[in-house]
């Protein structure tokens, strides 16, 4: 369960001032938290001054609300390192905005959606007969499996009287990208769209910032860059699968209205508009679409 100290790890006073600062669901420290001179510090920022570090949680929160939906965050393990210091993993998760379609597509066709990772060392390749198959095996399971957008990192607290006077975040695809590993260009992506968002410090220009987070995680990911083209395939392979894809949803959309699946609930016009959504791990929820 989220917020529960490690199995094998004695409970600190530190850790649980730590587990019930993070009960709000972020990863960011409230006010009350902080020591007057708290000093944040990731791999590509550093915020000092209590003020500045709540000035920057509260505008970084609402932005990631406003341009990444749904934005939710969870914390899976939180672990003392010391009688001062705790550890913690989180993770941070959004419905890619280029798969928007995803949900009144699976409402219409009755399928339910499955998230997963990306492997951030693949290349992501584009092919219509991976599209293709995609459809296909939802059109057998009902269930249509797609990318989440997520990030995940580990922040280390270390308290002094009570109070959190250092906050160090690392995150995993930075690091993965420092070393040369990412190659997948949708998780690079995704964490160029978390920095830019959730991660810009006060003051700092726009232009300059987006500038230095395409140079730390974006450049030589294959497709990637701004003239780069993602590897495809031979373009006779589409039209094959298209065509394919197209008498596949026809036939099972077909089915549906046959069978009385298609009603005005299907189509988003009465009942209850919600998709039942597969979290990693296996447990499923309903969210609106």
């Amino acid at each position: 369960a989220p917020l529960l100290v490690s199995v094998g790890c004695v409970d600190t006073p530190a850790a649980a001032n730590v587990r019930a600062w993070l009960s709000g669901g972020t990863t960011m420290l409230p006010p009350e938290a902080l020591d007057d001179k708290v000093i944040f510090s990731s791999e590509m920022s550093s915020v000092r001054g209590a003020s500045a570090y709540s000035a920057a949680a509260t505008r970084w929160d609402a932005d990631a609300a406003a341009l990444l939906k749904p934005y939710r965050t969870s914390v899976s393990r939180l672990v003392p390192l010391d009688g001062q210091r705790v550890a913690v993993r989180w993770r941070a998760a959004w419905d890619p905005a280029s798969l928007a379609w995803a949900p009144p597509l699976a409402r219409l066709l009755g399928w339910e959606i499955e998230r997963f990772d990306l492997d951030p060392e693949v290349v992501s390749n584009f092919r219509w007969m991976a599209i293709f198959e995609l459809f296909a095996a939802a059109l057998r399971t009902r269930v249509l499996r797609l990318p989440a957008a997520s990030v995940e990192g580990r922040a280390v607290y270390c308290l002094e009287e009570g109070r959190c006077v250092a906050h160090e975040e690392s995150l995993d695809l930075v690091r993965t990208a420092d070393s040369g590993r990412l190659r997948n260009r949708r998780a690079a992506e995704n964490i160029a769209e978390f920095l830019d968002v959730a991660r810009r410090p006060d003051g700092s220009e726009p232009e300059e910032w987006a500038a230095a987070v395409r140079a730390r995680v974006l450049s030589g990911v294959p497709g990637a860059g701004a003239l780069h083209l993602e590897p495809s395939e031979d373009p006779s392979e589409g039209v094959f699968a298209f065509f394919a894809l197209v008498a596949a949803c026809a036939v099972r959309l077909s089915a549906g209205v046959i069978g009385g699946e298609a009603t005005t609930e299907a189509f988003g016009e009465g009942g209850d508009p919600r998709v039942a959504v597969r979290r990693p791990g296996g447990r499923s929820i309903s969210v609106s679409a």
